[in-house]
């Protein structure tokens, strides 16, 4: 199933960095403004995101899917785009994990001195995870995503559960 591919020119290289600029900016605003109103602004933010996102992916994702399938699809593409290297963990009738083996996001936060698996328990919960959130819900309000593991060095992996809630 076709995700949105990087144009040629967004190297793996490139989105790190573009990551970096990110990650050092959101830290600057923390600083500025203090963790809570800044994570307030980053979860409108991930909101905006994950509607243009959604409206992005709506025209690749295929017709027929299940919901949780399309939750699957939709996870799956998000963080293909993003450069990671995800596979699926475990699957259920209720739930799909996913593996995060290379992550992009991580690797920034690492570039920055950020240890993702000890600040804000993972700036995924805070950063990319909204954002998925978000665009899962444009296609079913009862899809949702969560971090199971959040890995602790560059030589663990992360495990992220697609789910519905009842």
């Amino acid at each position: 199933m076709p995700c949105v591919r990087m144009p040629p020119h967004m190297t793996t290289v490139g989105v790190r960095r573009g990551y970096t600029l990110l990650t050092l900016y959101i830290i600057e605003v923390i600083k500025d403004l203090g963790t809570l109103p800044s994570i307030d602004k980053l979860m409108e933010a991930a909101d905006k995101q994950g509607t243009l996102i959604a409206h992005e992916m709506k025209r690749q994702i295929p017709a027929g899917l299940t919901p949780l399938e399309t939750g699957a699809e939709v996870y799956r593409c998000f963080m293909k785009d993003a450069g990671a290297e995800v596979s699926i963990h475990k699957r259920d009738e209720e739930s799909i994990t996913f593996v995060v083996s290379r992550c992009p996001f991580h690797e920034a936060f690492l570039d920055v001195g950020v240890d993702c698996g000890i600040f804000l328990r993972g700036l995924c919960v805070n950063l990319t995870l909204p954002a998925i959130q978000a665009s899962l819900k444009q296609f079913d309000p009862r899809l949702n995503v969560e971090s199971v593991v959040a890995r602790q060095s560059a030589e663990e992996v992360c495990l992220e559960r697609v789910y519905i809630s009842r």
